[in-house]
């Protein structure tokens, strides 16, 4: 079970993963020991997953980024296992979401340009157990957080 502290010092880790022990201490007004031993349990216990480096994508000329809407005629354990293990080899896919209704998937494609995007359309066209239904073009990022709301106190009382 997380307390407030864990709670607090999650999202100042979300926040800034390069925080010092000591820069968390102090601003949880705590000593670094406690701190340490909370994080390596977070971390040992699955709440912290990973420590990563975000990068700003349209910097590295992945700046289209297209939500592709997938659909499974033959909705077979089979089918859904192939084509999950598939799309998590794919590197071009950053996110993909199982849903409920009449889309089955959808993927979060970055992309150099729209040619490239064709290609991979080409790529999902050899997975036959699946229909790319449509496609949605992002113009703009309005937000993009990484950052998993952690309740307050107010709010789990």
């Amino acid at each position: 079970m997380l307390d407030d502290i864990d709670l607090r010092l999650l999202t100042l880790l979300q926040q800034n993963a390069k925080l010092t022990i000591k820069d968390l201490a102090e601003q949880l007004g705590m000593t670094t020991t406690p701190i340490f031993e909370r994080i390596k349990r977070m971390e040992r216990d699955g709440v912290i997953a990973n420590y990563v480096a975000l990068v700003d994508a349209e910097k590295v000329g992945r700046s289209l980024v297209v939500f592709c809407n997938v659909s499974m005629p033959d909705y077979t354990p089979e089918n859904i296992n192939e084509f999950e293990e598939s799309v998590r080899q794919m590197p071009d896919v950053l996110e993909a979401y199982h849903l409920a209704g009449t889309i089955d998937y959808q993927l979060k494609v970055l992309m150099h340009d729209i040619k490239e995007y064709a290609q991979f359309l080409q790529q999902l066209a050899r997975l036959s157990m699946i229909r790319v239904h449509s496609s949605a073009i992002a113009l703009y990022t309005v937000k993009q957080s990484t950052v998993v709301p952690t309740p307050t106190k107010s709010s789990h009382s």
